[in-house]
């Protein structure tokens, strides 16, 4: 487990009905059950059993939600009466007017109940009543096929959605709004396209190669999806159990133009997803910004879980910055199980699709597990662009496929595609001038069944002018152990300007079948600066890490200088002879000063003695 992962993880009818409407208007009027005067805010009743003819009132509630729609004002209250299941949901869905609340009757639909993971956050659910405020849309005749339609100010709490023709909840620049408690399932059964991953230079390990993605990838129409565009709104999602999609994603929220969005996605359950042959992906939870957009999204508390089919691209959380964009996610408590797909299935990806915008993500004590293609990514694929993203007690365990490596490897395999291989983590820089920044502390990776953290930079020909910019790392009292090959692989294809890797009390043992650790330069590439420390170098290293046991090597460095000193590497008084290598002549690894004895990050004592268990976070 990773550092203190033990303690944070293991969430109108219209026509024939017209006179209805007039006349339920003028007696609703009256029925105001807050008692106010006539213009006041008003609640509203409908039901998928009441007889037709009502008038709106809670003792003679409308029949549709067309009615209701038509006789509500702005800042009214509708409540959706629960019905037995065996009554079909009202359908033809609802457009809400400034101010309104959408409320389902009775006891709450949703439930948070038990953690899928010890310590995780509480799971969403349904409650499984046998009456429930259920309502649909299930063709596209009136609002596109949407069950909900938002406007300013509005809030939809506590209904069960089932099989609307598109989405469960949209929201198109509707500011301030709220959307909790709902429990939608079978979404989008026409297969409507919604969330588009913005345009793309692909990645690869052919110096230059990088096909571009023209037209970028189609997903499902979200069960709940925000879209802004002109706009400075805050949106909260939150409480959602949304599940067993038709071909949809979950919860997506698009920043376009000049929108500014603030939006909270908390203890959201997203599970069984599936994705239909008219897309060509499929989302869990995705943020995306274009234009000058800016986003800010806090993530707390969600679960996805067993999400994907088939050789589906499934990924559970998404995070698409291009064009001019700016965003900033922290995603926390987050728990991530069993992805089921092909090979691009991903826990989590973060994907500069194009353009020269800022980006940052922050995941903190969040838990990934069992998952088919790379489990984290991290792909700056803009141009100008800059792209950070910090890990901060993280726990991954289990890739599940092994797809190798390119020829050039240790050992050599035939891959040409640099991403979707069964990494932890796979960090792409492909556009110039990019800057690319990766922190990581107090995490594990375990169960990497291909590489555990992967480092690629080579300029895609075509994807800007100039050579990438920078690429740091930095790793502090983590674990990165016990991959299939490399623990922690460099490997730059084309020219970089800087190039800085800091690891200090961090586990960087075992390699089943290749190198523990590998800073590679390939003969296309050149660096203008290099600093590579992993202890006694001018990055402020204090090494105490542990680099050995790798099937063919510890630690092997080509057309690099390496520092690598104060660390133990299986036996006192340095690397055992073979175990280092550094190529061609006149490069070196600097192993000097060699701990006596296992450090902490090894889960022992330190070289004096000392044992520093409470200081790596290990317990």
């Amino acid at each position: 487990m990773s550092p203190g992962a033990r303690s944070t993880v293991k969430a109108v009818l219209l026509g024939s009905v017209a006179s209805l409407v007039v006349a339920g208007v003028a007696m609703a009027e009256r029925n105001d059950d807050h008692g106010k005067g006539r213009g006041a805010h008003h609640r509203w009743y409908v039901s998928a059993t009441a007889a037709a003819g009502g008038d709106g009132s809670a003792n003679a509630p409308f029949n549709s939600l067309a009615l209701v729609q038509a006789a509500s004002g702005a800042g009214d209250t509708i409540v959706v009466l629960a019905s037995p299941l065996s009554v079909p949901p009202l359908d033809g869905g609802i457009a809400l007017k400034p101010g309104q609340r959408l409320i389902g009757d009775g006891p709450a639909v949703v439930a948070l109940g038990a953690p899928l993971v010890p310590g995780g956050p509480p799971v969403a659910g349904s409650t499984n009543l046998a009456s429930q405020p259920r309502i649909t849309n299930s063709t596209g005749a009136s609002n596109n096929g949407d069950a909900v339609e938002l406007a300013d100010g509005t809030e939809v709490e506590n209904l069960v959605i089932t099989g609307p023709f598109r989405g469960g909840i949209y929201g198109n620049d509707a500011v301030g709004v709220s959307v909790r408690g709902n429990d939608i399932s079978n979404f989008d059964t026409s297969g409507t396209v919604g969330f588009v991953v913005q345009p793309f230079f692909a990645s690869s390990y052919i110096a230059g190669l990088g096909g571009p993605e023209n037209g970028g990838l189609t997903a499902g129409w979200a069960a709940i999806l925000i879209d802004a565009s002109t706009v400075h709104t805050n949106v909260s999602i939150s409480k959602n159990f949304v599940h067993d999609g038709a071909c949809g994603d979950g919860i997506d929220i698009r920043g376009s133009n000049t929108a500014d969005v603030t939006v909270q996605v908390e203890h959201n359950f997203v599970t069984k997803l599936i994705q239909c042959s008219k897309v060509r992906t499929i989302e869990g939870i995705g943020t995306q910004v274009t234009g000058t957009a800016r986003m800010r999204a806090t993530l707390f508390g969600n679960t996805q879980a067993d999400n994907g089919n088939g050789t589906a691209n499934m990924d559970s959380l998404f995070v698409d910055p291009a064009e001019q964009g700016t965003l900033v996610e922290t995603i926390d408590h987050n728990v991530y199980l069993t992805g089921i797909g092909g090979q691009s299935t991903n826990g989590f990806e973060y994907i500069v699709s194009n353009g020269n915008g800022t980006s940052s993500v922050t995941i903190s004590n969040s838990f990934f597990q069992n998952n088919p293609g790379d489990m984290l990514q991290e792909l700056n694929f803009g141009a100008g662009a800059t792209a950070t993203m910090t890990i901060d007690h993280v726990t991954v365990e289990q890739t599940t496929i092994a797809r190798g490596n390119p020829a050039y490897a240790m050992p050599p395999g035939t891959l040409t595609g640099a991403t979707n291989t069964g990494d932890c983590l796979d960090i792409v820089a492909n556009g110039a001038n990019d800057v690319t920044i990766f922190n990581m502390v107090d995490s594990s990776f375990t169960g990497c069944d291909n590489n555990g953290i992967e480092i690629t930079s080579n300029h895609a020909t075509g994807n800007g002018v100039g050579d990438i910019h920078t690429i740091v790392v930095n790793i502090d009292h983590s674990r990165i152990a016990g991959s299939r090959f490399y623990n922690l692989w460099a490997n730059n294809i084309t020219p970089l300007t800087n190039l800085k890797v800091r690891v200090q009390d961090s586990d960087l043992s075992g390699s089943t079948d290749g190198v523990a650790v590998a800073f590679d330069q390939q003969p296309t590439a050149t660096t203008a600066s290099a600093i590579l420390d992993l202890g006694g170098g001018a990055l402020g290293s204090h090494g105490r890490n542990c680099i050995f046991d790798g099937a063919l090597l510890d630690l092997e460095a080509m057309r690099y200088d390496v520092a690598a000193e104060h660390n133990w590497w299986g036996v006192p008084n340095g690397p055992a002879p073979g175990t280092v290598m550094a190529t061609p002549a006149g490069f070196t690894v600097d192993t000097a000063h060699p701990l006596k004895q296992a450090p902490s990050a090894c889960g022992g004592d330190d070289d004096n003695g000392n044992d520093d268990n409470d200081h790596s976070g290990r317990h």
